[in-house]
């Protein structure tokens, strides 16, 4: 009987043991559980901040973008026909054809006043190279490149 009792009283220290181990390893998953638990209650607070800042960079690009489409593109357009390039092929062209025009005036008084001078080449004013300037102006306004729109399209990328 006393070893029966022994027996018995060993098993209840072993299951006293074995209890204590249990609950220290139950304890240590706690705190491991906990530890992952504060970890992710950080990375949520990290992609709340980033999710307001996400929020603001949108509306401040639907703010760009709508003063894009209502005053930019005006703005764009005051730039070009400020810019030099138009200025200077426009009053290419209208130079062009007022000499052209002067030049068909010439040679239809000529062609009234036979008699008077033996060539419309011998006219003051008249100018033999007006037809290729009004040609190359026409064939400017043809080729017309404004370098502001080059650098609004670099824009674009741009944040």
């Amino acid at each position: 009987m006393q070893t029966s009792y022994d027996q018995l009283l060993a098993d209840h220290h072993r299951l006293i043991d074995d209890k204590d181990e249990l609950e220290r390893a139950c304890d240590k998953a706690v705190e491991s559980h906990k530890a992952t638990i504060d970890e992710a209650k950080g990375m949520l607070t990290r992609c709340d901040g980033e999710m307001v800042e996400l929020y603001a960079q949108v509306s401040e690009l639907m703010l760009t973008k709508q003063w894009f489409l209502t005053d930019g593109i005006a703005w764009v357009v005051k730039l070009v026909h400020q810019s030099p390039e138009l200025e200077k092929v426009v009053a290419d062209l209208v130079n062009s054809v007022n000499v052209v025009g002067v030049n068909e005036g010439i040679k239809q008084s000529f062609q009234a006043a036979k008699g008077l001078v033996h060539s419309f080449e011998e006219v003051s004013g008249y100018d033999e190279g007006a037809k290729d300037a009004l040609n190359a102006a026409i064939q400017a306004i043809d080729n017309f490149h404004i370098s502001v729109l080059s650098k609004v399209a670099d824009l674009v990328d741009k944040p």
